[in-house]
C-alpha cells in the first residue's frame, strides 16, 4: 500500500504530464519552466518530479503508446476477413491519433519507439495470413504469431506503421485535413493488395 506522500507525488506527476500535454495539444513548445508556471510551481520544484525535459517526454511517449495500443486492441474485430480486420485496426489507430494529435505527433517523432510492438501486435495475426510479402532486410524480431507466417506478419506490421504515419502526417501537419479518412482507406487497400490479403 502506498503512503500519502507517495500518492501525492504520483498526483503531482500526473498533473505535470497533463499540463505538458495541454501545451503540446495547443501547439506550444514544451518547456519545464512553462509547465511549472501553468501549475503555479517554480521550475526547480518541478525537477523534484522529473529530472529533465527528456525524462518527461519519454514518459509521455510511453503513456501515449499505451493509450494507442489500447485503442487499437479495442478496435479489433473478433471475426471477419483479413482485409476487413485490417481496416478496423487502421481506423482505430487513426481515430486515436486524430483525437490526440499533439500526443500522436510526440509519439511519432520519438527517437526510439520501445513499446511499438504493443501497438502493432493486433495487426500481426492479420498479416500472418498474407499470401505475399515484400522482402525487407533488418526487421526486428518481435513478431509472435500462433498461426501463419511470422515474417509476413512483421513485414506487414512495419509497412502498416509507415502507411499510417504517412496518412496522419499529411492530415495533421499539412493542408489535407479533410481527406484523411478517404486517404486512409486507399492506403490500407493498397497495402492489403501488396500483401495478398
Amino acid at each position: 500500500m502506498s503512503t500519502p506522500r507517495q500518492r501525492y507525488r504520483e498526483q503531482v506527476r500526473r498533473e505535470i504530464k497533463q499540463a505538458a500535454l495541454a501545451r503540446i495539444g495547443a501547439g506550444e513548445p514544451l518547456s519545464l519552466t512553462a509547465v511549472a508556471r501553468r501549475l503555479g510551481m517554480t521550475g526547480p520544484a518541478l525537477y523534484k518530479y522529473f529530472a529533465s525535459r527528456d525524462e518527461l517526454i519519454a514518459e509521455l511517449v510511453q503513456d501515449g503508446l499505451g493509450e494507442l495500443a489500447a485503442a487499437v486492441r479495442a478496435g479489433a474485430l473478433p471475426e471477419g476477413g483479413p482485409r476487413e480486420r485490417l481496416h478496423a485496426l487502421a481506423r482505430a489507430f487513426h481515430g486515436w491519433a486524430v483525437a490526440r494529435p499533439g500526443l500522436f505527433l510526440l509519439v511519432s517523432s520519438a527517437p526510439t519507439l520501445a513499446g511499438v510492438e504493443e501497438v502493432l501486435g493486433p495487426f500481426l495475426p492479420v498479416f500472418a495470413q498474407a499470401r505475399s510479402a515484400p522482402a525487407l532486410d533488418g526487421l526486428p524480431a518481435w513478431a509472435h504469431v500462433q498461426e501463419g507466417d511470422p515474417v509476413a506478419a512483421l513485414t506487414g506490421a512495419v509497412l502498416v506503421w509507415t502507411r499510417l504515419q504517412g496518412v496522419l502526417s499529411v492530415e495533421l501537419r499539412g493542408p489535407f485535413a479533410g481527406v484523411g479518412t478517404a486517404l486512409l482507406a486507399a492506403e490500407i487497400d493498397s497495402l492489403a493488395d501488396t500483401m495478398g490479403l
